[in-house]
């Protein structure tokens, strides 16, 4: 946007410096050297730069001021500090000069050269400004194509199912006492008696406990499994999850085949449940129901008792990973941390004060955090939220800026031509016609920087994929022809005011023009 920014001063600036021909010529005329007009030059536009920079520092306190008020939607409470520092300011100042550099230099010194040299064609001047015109179009559409990209990813984000309900399930984080809840069966009695107390609440159909819930953390493992029944030896990476009998249920997650947890189940075997994902990569080539298998080190082996549906574990944007749970009741919980889910009858958020007095009874000196499951994964979409917002404005503002650089070109240029129109009139062309060879001038532009904008936007989006949902992908057409699309129709908008300028004048003034 900075670039943007630059090339539409020094686009301006060249019109400027056009326009002081005969000024500087003057100058010259009266002993002043070139690199003394360059220097001043340069001067005024040093003065436009830290103008622009103080305003922009003034304008990011306002900003930041507001920004901090925001309650970010996560899970966790996390408080934004935008304060400045030195390094900013530093910073501020040094983009200033070298904005003065990129946006002054090169303007100075073609209207010094041309103020010397009267007699050089004003279309090499026209030409530059095209030039500079086609790099802020082209470059407003690099950036318009990663702005597009994000707000397509939130939008398809907000229709994935997270493989789980989430409108009609509540969400308790409790964090036990460390000192009183050191033994293992102590913890077990609270997870009986927590989950007795929440299902005999009025309106909750069923409630049940876990290690992790999806989005809030995660635990991956990985390392190889044996398969008892064959002796092979796969090699395992899958999400891992102990929890309570009735946790599918309450989650809403459909069991395929097989059953839940069991009490009294054989203690010589460990029930495990998994999914579909790690059925087909790892127990594909059997029923994997039933089958029999050892991880790591454990010496008790592993029994798959049933197989479930898939659900989402730390964005709502990530591939199917294969999942694993164990029996909550049945693992050595090393944690004092316990979270609870509950499926509620009635609206979930009219249950949360009473989820919150339930628990506080079992325990009142634990530390409680109550929500709707629905507002505690709001971690998931952050990041295209964030992205949206971001590459979106910034895509904006650079197409506000290639709209006013293209508008300052076309305005000139019809100036320019001014004798030109008229003559054209004088011999018979009609308003139309003095209209559409404006339009037409601009699209020409916009045709040549959307081209541009396009080869480079093609490579540098890559890099976004590992941010987009599944079946988004970074070369979309979609994305490219949309942004294109706007951008050609906020080019013509934008020439459209110099087209009506130039088809309203006046044959007889424009021939006594200069």
């Amino acid at each position: 946007v900075l670039m943007i920014a630059c090339v539409n001063v020094a686009s301006l600036l060249l019109a400027r410096g056009s326009a002081r021909r005969q000024e500087l010529a003057i100058r010259l005329s009266l002993g002043a050297g070139r690199g003394r007009l360059v220097q001043q030059l340069l001067v005024e536009t040093a003065m436009l730069s830290f103008a622009g920079v103080a305003f922009g520092l003034v304008l990011r306190e306002a900003l930041a001021a507001a920004v901090e008020q925001i309650q970010l939607p996560v899970p966790i409470p996390i408080r934004l500090h935008l304060s400045l520092d030195w390094r900013v300011t530093l910073y501020a100042i040094l983009l200033a000069g070298v904005a003065t550099v990129a946006c002054g230099l090169l303007p100075a010194w073609r209207s010094i050269r041309h103020s010397i040299s009267p007699s050089l064609r004003r279309e090499g001047r026209m030409r530059l400004q095209r030039g500079l015109v086609i790099a802020q179009l082209a470059l407003s559409l690099i950036v318009l194509t990663a702005g597009f990209l994000f707000l397509r990813n939130l939008w398809r984000s907000t229709g994935i199912s997270p493989g789980f309900d989430v409108r009609h399930t509540i969400y308790a984080d409790v964090n036990l006492p460390p000192q009183e809840y050191k033994d293992l069966a102590r913890k077990r009695v609270y997870v009986i008696q927590a989950l007795r107390e929440l299902t005999a609440l009025p309106g909750i159909e069923s409630a049940a406990a876990a290690r992790v819930i999806p989005f809030t953390a995660g635990t991956r493992f990985g390392g190889q499994l044996k398969l008892l029944d064959t002796g092979k030896t796969v090699n395992t990476f899958y999400y891992w999850n102990a929890v309570s009998p009735d946790y599918f249920r309450t989650m809403g997650i459909a069991i395929d085949r097989g059953q839940t947890f069991q009490a009294g189940a054989d203690a010589a075997t460990r029930p495990a449940i998994v999914n579909r994902m790690f059925a087909q990569r790892y127990l594909a080539d059997r029923d994997p129901l039933g089958r029999m298998f050892r991880y790591g080190d454990n010496k008790t082996p592993y029994v798959v008792v049933g197989i479930v549906g898939g659900t989402k574990n730390l964005s709502i944007g990530e591939e199917d990973q294969p999942q694993l749970y164990e029996d909550l009741a049945r693992i050595d919980n090393d944690r004092t941390r316990v979270q609870f889910v509950l499926r509620s009858a009635t609206p979930p958020a009219t249950q949360l004060q009473a989820v919150h007095a339930a628990l506080r009874r079992v325990e009142p000196n634990a530390g409680l955090e109550v929500a709707t499951l629905y507002s505690s994964i709001g971690l998931a979409f952050f990041p295209s939220q964030v992205g949206a917002a971001l590459l979106g404005g910034i895509g904006g503002l650079g197409l506000i800026l290639a709209t006013i650089g293209l508008y300052g070109v076309m305005v000139y240029s019809v100036s320019r031509r001014t004798r030109e129109i008229g003559v054209r009139l004088a011999l018979g062309a009609s308003r139309r016609d003095i209209a559409f060879m404006v339009l037409a001038s601009a699209a020409k532009l916009i045709l040549i920087g959307s081209a541009v904008g396009l080869l480079f936007a093609f490579f540098l989006v890559k890099p976004l994929a590992m941010f987009l949902v599944p079946g988004l992908q970074p070369s979309d057409p979609v994305s490219f022809v949309a942004v294109a699309a706007l951008l050609a129709l906020t080019g013509l908008a934008a020439a459209w005011g110099p087209a009506r300028r130039a088809a309203a004048v006046d044959p007889m003034t424009s021939l006594r023009y200069e």
